[in-house]
């Protein structure tokens, strides 16, 4: 029973430790604030609380509307919350979701400590419970949980990889493989890209120790084990990963490689990279000790010594490092960190370990005492300094996701303190100056001030409330509607997910896996979006309407005129909109071919376009107005290319537009250039716009805000439109034109809506054509995992307007059963099977001693691992490299 508490010390430590933080800083359970920010903020918890939603059976897991206008939700899931700990959010109201992250960080830190200690204890068997716990401790607060808990899934992978490396273990010295293909199924399973990184280790670490430590005559037998119970693993996981591949290959996150390795720095930010690892300080005073005694260090310690180095590499070189996240990264700069840090604290508790074999006294000398002690002052003394007078410095990264130089000048200053104080503990112990007991104090007590350090300035520094949120989540279920809407913002409000969160369908997504096609059709029908983030704000009355759009949510202050408003709080409204078609309608065309592409032409003259195209009518929507006066600006078309440019050097121009409106008119203003994924694009910031003397939009394009810019309906006034031009602008899509409301409304008044519900991963219902060239138009992103049914006979699905889809219909009313399963999911799933059932073979096959029947493919396996090793080696090593310097 003592042995069992043993195990649970480590974690019982991260328990108190946190809840001290949570307690001070009033975070829940002890407050409302949250630590939540950043990602979680944006994509993990609108992710759980969808999860919430396909728990309640509200939504589905393969086809979900409340994201991207509907999207494979399987592979989002096992993108970023496919944990067992995300079934807990069935037992929590969605009002109480940001501060119930704090428990679910909480937990899985705990976890990552219990399995650190489960490691250690099975690996150093001479280690005290009290040093394995300090171990373990350092393991759970290390710098890849302090940086990236926003990120909670990757918690997730820390907490795996210790039990990977003793399946690992169990492996080599055992020659079994049960626990090894269950923990990397389990990695696998609870996150698709990060695993990518575990398997370049996997490769890496079983070519070091084959060639460097496996004894010769069991090295090819070894190797054998493990390259098929790695092929079973694939197999096991292949529903989680070949879907997961195929869709994230759609999205607008993959880039050319050979362009991402050429630009930016050989040497990576060490503001931000160095930093995750310099919070585990001990490992580097180890890496000292090891050094300064590699002649009585253990096969452990060099083994771990060299993955160490090995894993350092991409730390500080950007290409390697690179290459390391398939290619390229945004931010969060350091994805395996957790196995840099977990090897360098398995080389201290290999150093730790070796000295513990050596002593046998067990009294300290005073004055060596005391030096430990004052070495133990002086990191609490730096960290009282730093918390105390630069606070707001060294918490730089918690409100820009990047470090600086002066909060890098501060940390290194703690670093080296705490790595030195380490350092001369080991040095005293090893030379018999402390006892094993007063080093093993010594020790906790220096783990304890680089934990509240390090959650000081990353967790602390983050809490605050999230009452914000609350006004967007009480709007959750105030739509009495049973037809298939969506529901847009009028701005960007909040985080974009959000919108699917509270339970609404909607255009709206930010994740790796948002589809190009949609991203860049979203962009072209004039939608807000930038870097994998399409918000739904933007568009124009005509795009609202045939895309669904029925509901859009303001904040009052952006309401005009009346309104036909559905619900209302302190802070948002909910407005029906007034020309709406439902997600589904009929459109005639003679040949669908002519809107299958989306012509390359400005948006707004785009607009007009999609108008007589879908609606099958000459009519105009759209009047096109040119400015009435140009005050120091060239305005100028061009090869398609429209340029503004200051006739002098004053650097500020303006366009006057005087439109006389008679009848009704919706007007927008437009500046756009070029089809990408760029956080930032040279136009932005390029207008100050004012309608009739009122500010309507400043610093026009902007991140939020780059698409259509509505500038308001009109009727029997003269309208006059400033646009302050702030900087010259060459673009592909600039102007300012009108929507005849009047117009539109007539020909969505003519339309035919379909009577479509979502039945699980199905939409079905009926649709009626007046003649046999109609066609059923489903705003909803073709994916070859659509299938469809018409009147009980499978049919043709065809992509129209650059990313929707058509179904072609017969006279009279038709049975509609469009289906989905995610591209891949089915072979996946056989597969899967298939691995399920070798893998009780295998069992049984090495259980009944049967691998003598298989040694002849030694000889042809090691070959086959040889190039694997020499191909990752090149791939990820020197291959960018290669690219950088040429």
């Amino acid at each position: 029973m003592k042995r069992k508490c043993d195990y649970l010390a480590a974690p019982a430590a991260v328990m108190l430790l946190m809840l001290s933080v949570f307690c001070v800083c009033q975070m829940y359970p002890f407050g409302m604030n949250s630590l939540s920010w950043c990602d979680m903020n944006q994509q993990v918890i609108p992710f759980l609380l969808d999860f919430k939603d396909i728990l309640a059976g509200k939504a589905n897991m393969f086809l979900n509307m409340q994201n991207c206008g509907g999207m494979n939700f399987w592979c989002v899931f096992l993108f970023f919350i496919s944990s067992p700990f995300t079934f807990l959010v069935a037992l929590v109201d969605k009002a109480s979701i940001y501060q119930f992250v704090n428990i679910l960080v909480l937990l899985k830190m705990m976890t990552c400590a219990l399995t650190a200690e489960i490691f250690f204890r099975y690996r150093f068997k001479n280690l005290t419970p009290m040093q394995s716990t300090a171990l373990s401790v350092m393991y759970a607060f290390c710098g890849y949980t302090m940086f990236y808990y926003q990120n909670h899934v990757w918690l997730d992978m820390m907490y795996l990889f210790p039990i990977l490396l003793i399946g690992l273990d169990r492996l080599i010295q055992k020659e079994r493989v049960g626990l090894y293909i269950f923990s990397y199924t389990a990695m696998l399973t609870v996150n698709f890209y990060l695993s990518y990184m575990v398997t370049i280790f996997l490769v890496l670490a079983f070519g070091l120790y084959i060639y460097f430590f496996a004894p010769r005559e069991r090295s090819r037998k070894i190797l054998l084990l493990f390259e098929i119970s790695t092929l079973l693993v694939a197999l096991l996981t292949a529903v989680v990963w070949l879907p997961a591949l195929m869709q994230y290959v759609q999205s607008a996150r993959t880039e050319n490689l050979f362009t991402s390795l050429r630009v930016g720095t050989f040497f990576t930010r060490f503001d931000t990279t160095l930093v995750v690892i310099l919070c585990t300080s001990a490992v580097f005073s180890a890496v000292v000790m090891y050094l300064l005694f590699v002649k009585k260090q253990t096969e452990t310690a060099a083994f771990s010594f060299y993955i160490f180095l090995l894993m350092m590499t991409p730390v500080f070189i950007e290409p390697i490092n690179k290459m390391w996240h398939t290619g390229n990264y945004q931010a969060f700069p350091v994805r395996y960190g957790y196995i840099t840090v977990f090897f360098g604290l398995i080389l201290l508790a290999a150093v730790i370990s070796g000295i513990n074999e050596d002593i046998r006294f067990s009294h300290s000398r005073m004055l060596p005492l005391f030096g430990a002690m004052l070495a133990v002052a002086a990191v609490f003394i730096a960290e009282c300094l730093i918390l105390y007078k630069d606070y707001h410095t060294v918490t730089v990264y918690t409100r820009t996701l990047w470090g600086n130089s002066e909060s890098l000048r501060l940390l290194l200053a703690f670093f080296l303190t705490a790595a030195l104080a380490y350092l001369v503990l080991l040095l005293l112990y090893r030379y018999r100056q402390i006892s094993k007991t007063a080093f093993s104090v010594l020790l906790c007590m220096l783990v304890l001030l680089e934990a509240v350090f390090h959650s000081s300035v990353y967790i602390a520094s983050a809490a605050h409330s999230e009452r914000n949120a609350l006004p967007v989540i009480d709007l959750d279920g105030k739509i009495q509607d049973d037809t298939l809407y969506r529901v847009k913002t009028e701005k960007k409000y909040f985080d974009v997910n959000l919108v699917g969160g509270i339970g609404y369908n909607t255009l709206s997504h930010y994740t790796s896996l948002t589809n190009e096609s949609f991203l860049y059709t979203m962009k072209k029908l004039g939608y807000s979006s930038y870097w994998m983030e399409v918000n739904s704000n933007g568009g124009t009355k005509l795009t609202d309407a045939i895309l669904g759009n029925k509901y859009t949510i303001f904040q009052p202050i952006d309401l005009q005129g009346m309104s036909d408003i559905v619900y209302e709080n302190d802070k948002y409204v909910i407005v029906k909109n007034e020309m709406t078609l439902p997600v589904g309608f009929v459109m005639d065309s003679n040949s669908i071919e002519t809107l299958k592409k989306l012509p390359d032409t400005s948006r707004l003259n785009l607009q007009q376009t999609i108008f007589q195209s879908v609606f099958h009518t000459n009519e105009k929507l759209f009047v096109n107005y040119q400015p009435s006066v140009k005050t120091n600006i060239e305005y100028q078309y061009n090869k398609n290319r429209y340029s503004l440019t200051f006739q002098d050097n004053s650097k500020a121009g303006m366009l006057i537009y005087r439109i006389p409106v008679k009848e009704k008119q919706t007007l927008y203003f437009d500046c756009f250039d070029k089809l990408s994924n760029n956080l930032i694009e040279h136009i932005n910031s390029s207008f100050n716009v004012f309608v009739n003397g009122k500010l309507v939009e400043e610093n026009y394009p902007s991140q939020p805000n780059n698409g259509l810019l509505a500038l308001g309906t009109f009727q029997d006034e003269m309208v006059e439109v400033v646009i302050e031009v702030l900087k010259e602008v060459d673009a592909k899509s600039f102007g300012l034109s009108g929507l005849k409301d009047d117009v539109l409304k007539q020909a969505v008044g003519r339309t035919t809506a379909a009577q479509l519900k979502q039945y699980g991963n199905q939409i079905v219902g009926t649709a009626t054509a007046n003649d046999d060239h109609s066609w059923l138009f489903l705003p909803i992103t073709d994916d070859a995992g659509f299938t469809a049914e018409v009147n009980h006979k499978n049919t043709e699905i065809q992509r129209v307007l650059g990313s929707w889809m058509a179904v072609k219909l017969q006279k009279g009313e038709n049975q509609i059963v469009l289906s989905y399963l995610p591209t891949g999911f089915k072979t996946g799933l056989l597969l899967s099977a298939a691995g399920t059932l070798l893998c009780i073979v295998w069992y049984r096959f090495l259980k009944n001693g049967s691998y003598r029947r298989i040694q002849f493919l030694e000889l042809s396996g090691a070959f086959a691992f040889i190039l694997l090793l020499f191909a990752v080696l090149f791939a990820v090593y020197l291959f960018p490299l290669g690219v950088y310097f040429s």
